[in-house]
């Protein structure tokens, strides 16, 4: 198809970009938590982290496979060849970063974490402080 070798090469943010989406998400429920105080509202965040995660988790199974697929849109923007079984064979050489990949997992998984422990996070006691003379009537 063409004559001259072409270094094609994506980084995991154009290959996935719900992973930016689902990223955002989890950070607006960390801030948000911080103003939900029933448990109804902190059922809701968890169930809305988990859907996010679970959004994110077909990504992992790709990312752990090191598929070379997700070359597949640009290989065809440079060659015209749609189907990848036929862009497959264009591709010469191929390296996946195993490393930046395990890597970004543990910490969407950090992130995971970190956010329903911020979520469920026990506040603590507010003292109330006295300010009308009926607050310091005694109780009989």
């Amino acid at each position: 198809m063409t004559d001259q070798e072409k270094l094609v090469s994506i980084s995991g943010l154009e290959a996935y970009p719900q992973m930016s989406i689902g990223i955002t998400i989890l950070l607006l429920i960390s801030l948000v938590s911080r103003y939900v105080k029933s448990l109804f509202g902190k059922f809701l965040l968890s169930a809305v982290a988990f859907l996010v995660l679970a959004t994110l988790a077909p990504v992992w199974f790709e990312s752990s496979a090191g598929s070379l697929s997700i070359l597949g849109p640009q290989i065809g923007a440079i060659t015209g060849v749609s189907d990848w079984e036929a862009q497959a064979s264009l591709i010469t050489q191929g390296v996946y970063n195993h490393l930046a990949s395990d890597l970004f997992v543990i910490a969407l998984i950090f992130c995971f974490v970190s956010t329903l422990l911020r979520v469920w996070q026990i506040q603590g006691a507010a003292t109330k402080v006295s300010l009308t003379r009926i607050d310091q009537l005694p109780k009989w």
